[in-house]
């Protein structure tokens, strides 16, 4: 009887450590570091690439429209207000917003280079890599 009890206990409480993991995937992104955009992506304004919103806001709505699939209630973006980025470009989160699903970042590359913009955080985990600090030598 109590090995049932141990077995039911751990079916219960096991849940709860792979839902905690979920929310530790979040603080991998910190201020200061540098991503490097690496799937494929054209700057054209014709065809699917990856962007950058000019209003934190638009990044919002269109994140919350993909997790509650509701594109007519939660995103009207005006294409003019996004900025399309080329693989191989590279951002640096600044500050996070709105619940750390909203990243303010300053693109590094391109004609907009030493702008800032902001950009999903789902997004950065998915198609964009880490790019290592060089560890910079003070002897030579």
């Amino acid at each position: 009887m109590n090995n049932k009890y141990k077995l039911i206990k751990f079916f219960l409480v096991f849940p709860l450590f792979l839902s905690l993991n979920s929310f530790t995937n979040n603080d991998s992104i910190e201020v200061g570091q540098v991503w490097k955009l690496n799937v494929r992506s054209s700057a054209s304004m014709n065809g699917s690439g990856e962007v950058l919103y000019q209003i934190a806001s638009d990044a919002y709505y269109t994140h919350r429209a993909r997790i509650f699939d509701d594109w007519d209630v939660f995103s009207v973006v005006d294409s003019r207000d996004l900025v399309r980025l080329r693989k191989g470009y590279e951002i640096e989160v600044t500050e996070k917003l709105y619940s750390n699903e909203v990243l303010k970042v300053k693109l590094l590359d391109g004609r907009y280079k030493g702008r800032f913009y902001y950009a999903i955080a789902d997004d950065l985990t998915k198609k964009y890599s880490l790019e290592e600090k060089e560890e910079e030598n003070e002897d030579s």
